[in-house]
């Protein structure tokens, strides 16, 4: 349960499409068919299939197919959409060129996924310290699987929107999906606002 499972959800609460660029690995049952059978969204054609579940610059170099900037093009929608990246913000996504780095120039706001683990408060502080250097538009963050103390120690530290909780579940279903995003629907009220904007009005800076 990480960025796939939450991707679907806000698909199905912000009627939202979804678009994986670079897909890793797992062609057969690609994020995107994931995201497709969950949700029911519709999802945009990877830019990159690379059948290596790895780093994707090491999965590109395995194939001998650099991934290149100008390739990777939005999609034309009028809808939200939801970009899932490829690993963590500060994976390598080029022999010379972070995740973070490559995407930075996109029209779009940026929502972090933690899940618990033995460190990951670390490496939760230090995403967001690294995406604040870059001036990006942080809407906020969804905790997974948290204990009740650490998620309200480190909202306190972030100072960031938490925009939603998950807990860990056995079975994924569309019923599952549905029941998260009742519950956070309240909490994207305002938030949904700001994603979708106003025609020919630019998107509010968000701190």
């Amino acid at each position: 349960m990480g960025k796939t499972f939450v991707s679907s959800i806000l698909t199905i609460m912000l009627k939202a499409e979804y678009w994986k660029p670079i897909q890793a690995g797992n062609l057969d049952n690609s994020d995107s068919k994931v995201v497709q059978k969950l949700s029911g969204a519709l999802c945009h054609p990877e830019t990159y299939r690379l059948r290596h579940a790895l780093s994707p610059h090491k999965a590109a170099a395995l194939e001998n197919m650099p991934i290149e900037e100008h390739r990777i093009c939005l999609p034309k929608t009028t809808a939200p959409l939801i970009i899932e990246t490829a690993g963590g913000f500060l994976s390598p996504c080029s022999q010379n060129q972070l995740q973070g780095d490559f995407f930075s120039s996109w029209p779009c706001y940026w929502l972090l996924i933690s899940k618990a683990y033995l460190g990951s408060i670390n490496h939760t502080c230090l995403t967001v310290e690294a995406m604040r250097a870059r001036n990006l538009n942080i809407l906020g963050i969804i905790l997974n699987n948290y204990p009740k103390d650490e998620e309200q120690w480190l909202m306190q530290i972030l100072d960031l929107p938490l925009l939603g909780t998950l807990i860990q579940e056995k079975i994924i279903t569309q019923t599952t999906l549905n029941h998260y995003a009742n519950i956070w629907r309240p909490i994207w009220k305002n938030i949904e606002k700001t994603i979708r904007g106003s025609s020919g009005t630019p998107l509010p800076k968000l701190r």
